[in-house]
């Protein structure tokens, strides 16, 4: 699947992003329409962008804004990045410190797990297999991202991510 197609699926689903189970429902209507390779496709597609949001810059500023993030918080992090569309998601790889801007006032995280299954169940429903020839493996997990690393500390954290910093630092979502 071509990065416009995925992105045109994602950025459709995105319009309901104010509810993460409309958006969820939303994604899984465009997906049913897909034969199982396309939704494989999906998958993989998927998993590029993952990799691509694999940097300690965008791990940094989700720190902040969390006051820590673990490894599986980063993975959740990237998943809510990639649900919201292709726009936020090209502007954070470019600009990390501008998550303040694409997180409403009353957002109480920045996770969204369940995003990366609805492909996964749906193509295990159209196969009949249970065991998909790929996974969600762009994780990252076991290699370094991409980057430099940031420093755990607060005047650090400050100096890099001053916008994020700002909304952030003192009253983390986590």
């Amino acid at each position: 699947m071509s990065d416009a197609v995925f992105w045109a699926i994602v950025d459709r689903s995105a319009a309901r992003a104010d509810d993460p189970d409309a958006q969820l429902e939303a994604l899984r209507t465009e997906l049913e329409a897909l034969d199982a390779e396309s939704v494989a496709g999906f998958i993989r597609a998927f998993e590029g962008q993952m990799d691509r949001a694999y940097s300690w810059e965008l791990w940094g500023a989700g720190y902040v804004a969390y006051g820590g993030m673990s490894d599986d918080g980063f993975v959740y992090f990237r998943r809510w990045l990639i649900s919201r569309g292709r726009a936020d998601f090209e502007r954070l790889l470019a600009s990390p410190d501008d998550l303040p801007l694409l997180v409403p006032t009353d957002a109480e995280g920045l996770e969204f797990e369940e995003f990366a299954y609805v492909a996964v169940d749906l193509w295990s429903e159209k196969t009949g297999d249970q065991d998909p020839p790929f996974g969600l493996a762009a994780d990252g997990l076991g290699t370094e991202p991409r980057g430099r690393p940031f420093q755990e500390d607060p005047a650090a954290l400050a100096q890099r991510y001053p916008k994020t910093w700002a909304r952030f630092g003192e009253r983390p979502l986590g």
